[in-house]
């Protein structure tokens, strides 16, 4: 299967985000930036990684909360007005078609018990659970295990109704739903489980979120361990990016010493490429 290489893309990341006075970080022009410089076909996945904020503001329009709209989602208010009126062109991922029936189909509501943000979210995972990439694939299910064990965590907790609240279904939400012991019976299929189980004891908000963050961080670089300039390693130092601009808004310090690690890890991949292919193994 032919695969497009990005190999000045990559090794340029390094100068993109830097100037003389030190980082100069947006995730937004990052993401222009992709969208000029990355084939068509490649762009449709990196896509993916930004639906959960046009996910906020699907919600954000039906609440005609227009002024909270995130500039890195991957369509406008416009579109959103244009897409659920007559004129649909028919732009939008099908789940999100799909919700917003369901969100004005009055008879219909009362019946739904999860939050619509949870619905929204369900129907998301269903979606780009499809992909064929096989990164992101795995990528996905991995976050939305986690979101799920730190969901059953907190509604055993607080004695709430975990089918309430956890996103699709699979052997993991089975279990947690199921199974009274400590970890769900999880431990063996799903080792993390135990991290996650110590991290949600902390009571340090900033401090619970770095470490789920830091799992996150090590399951992208396990899953692009031998990806050298590929779209798979292009989409894992987006969501890297992506995970250092939202601590820029939570605590800029920590922010910025994320954003420079990912700064260190593709010099140090480029680096390695480089060797890789003077050893004649990178043709």
């Amino acid at each position: 299967m032919f695969r497009n290489y990005y190999h000045y893309f990559i090794a340029g990341l390094t100068e993109i985000f830097f100037n003389e006075s030190g980082i100069n970080f947006g995730m937004p022009q990052f993401k222009k930036l992709l969208e000029e410089q990355i084939k068509p076909d490649d762009y449709k996945l990196v896509k993916l990684l930004f639906l959960p904020y046009d996910n906020e503001n699907l919600l954000h329009f039906l609440n005609e909360e227009y002024d909270k709209f995130n500039p890195l989602g991957n369509y406008l208010q416009s579109d959103f007005e244009i897409e659920f009126s007559k004129e649909r062109k028919n732009i939008l991922p099908l789940y999100m078609y799909k919700f917003y029936d369901v969100y004005k189909n009055e008879e219909e509501t009362p019946k739904i018990e999860k939050s619509w943000e949870n619905v929204l979210t369900e129907m998301y995972y269903e979606y780009v659970l499809t992909t064929k990439n096989k990164f992101l694939k795995q990528w996905f299910e991995y976050n939305q295990n986690i979101k799920n064990i730190l969901t059953g965590i907190n509604c055993r907790k607080f004695n709430f109704n975990p089918e309430k609240h956890l996103i699709s279904k699979n052997f993991i939400t089975e279990s947690i739903i199921t199974n009274k012991s400590k970890d769900f019976g999880l431990d063996s299929d799903f080792p993390i489980v135990t991290s996650l189980l110590n991290i949600s004891e902390k009571e340090n908000f900033l401090a619970s979120e770095r470490e789920i963050d830091l799992l996150r961080w090590s399951k992208i670089d396990e899953l692009t361990l031998f990806e050298y300039f590929t779209i798979d390693k292009v989409l894992a130092y987006t969501i890297k990016l992506d995970i250092a601009y939202r601590w820029l808004a939570l605590d800029e310090e920590k922010g910025r010493i994320i954003f420079k690690q990912i700064i260190k890890d593709i010099k140090s991949g480029f680096e390695f490429t480089k060797e890789f292919a003077l050893n004649g193994q990178n043709k």
